[in-house]
């Protein structure tokens, strides 16, 4: 065998391709190890950003008794193999989430202070061009089944849907002040020329629309605000747009 300085660099790398190295769990044996095996690993353990991650099961508990998966988002009676975010306004979430390092934590107490009446993000952990954004309007416990929530949600923007055995972020967007008046709530625009969006503001608010993004909006930008209720608004652009609204 040639010194490995004198192989040629491959530089389109797929997630078939291999390399060797030490099994840790079996003794240090030598083993072959794929790209795809090791981007897995880097995106499931070693992500540190996230601590909260769920698998989405379409299963529902049957027979009856039988428990729900730990560290999951299901649906009450079962759900479809893939369902589009847009869609959902209810899920079950074990009291478990993943933790950083593979471990269990018990995170029901976070489900209703700070989440209720907060925005939350979820993004599909391997394809972030999956996500959406909710408004976390409720949680109680499942009946019978103590260790789940039944979670109230409002959808708010998003692209794609939860995809059977997929894994998922829940991450705390923006936090509901207790009290007061509420004034101002925004949403992420990506890539369509008409959005319904829910503010939950139950008044006609003021509405802004500009490139960027939630945490920094730039330039204005005109569209037709149509208001379909007191919590609902349409919007309509004259081509695809990407920015951001605010209600205000």
């Amino acid at each position: 065998m040639a010194r490995i300085s004198t192989y040629v660099n491959d530089l389109n790398v797929v997630g078939g391709d291999k390399w060797i190295g030490s099994d840790s769990q079996n003794n240090f044996q030598t083993k072959n190890f794929t790209a795809q095996a090791v981007a897995d690993f880097i995106n499931k353990k070693a992500s540190e950003s996230q601590l909260l991650r769920y698998q989405y099961s379409n299963e529902a508990p049957s027979p009856p008794g039988v428990p729900r998966p730990d560290e999951s988002i299901t649906f009450l009676n079962g759900g479809a193999f893939t369902v589009d975010f847009s869609t959902i306004t209810t899920f079950v979430l074990s009291q478990y989430a993943e933790n950083q390092g593979g471990t269990s934590l018990n995170v029901s107490t976070w489900y209703t202070s700070p989440l209720t009446g907060s925005d939350v993000l979820i993004t599909q952990c391997d394809d972030i061009t999956q996500w959406a954004i909710f408004k976390w309007n409720s949680a109680a416990q499942v009946g019978g089944e103590p260790t789940f929530f039944n979670i109230g949600l409002t959808y708010v923007a998003g692209n794609g849907g939860l995809t059977n055995e997929k894994d998922y972020f829940i991450s705390l967007l923006k936090h509901s002040s207790s009290g007061g008046d509420k004034n101002e709530v925004s949403a992420q625009l990506t890539g369509n020329n008409t959005y319904t969006v829910t503010h939950n503001l139950n008044k006609f608010p003021a509405v802004s629309v500009s490139f960027g993004t939630t945490a920094a909006p730039t330039e204005e930008v005109g569209c037709t605000v149509t208001y379909l209720n007191v919590n609902q608004v349409q919007l309509d652009f004259t081509n695809n747009f990407t920015g951001v609204a605010i209600f205000n």
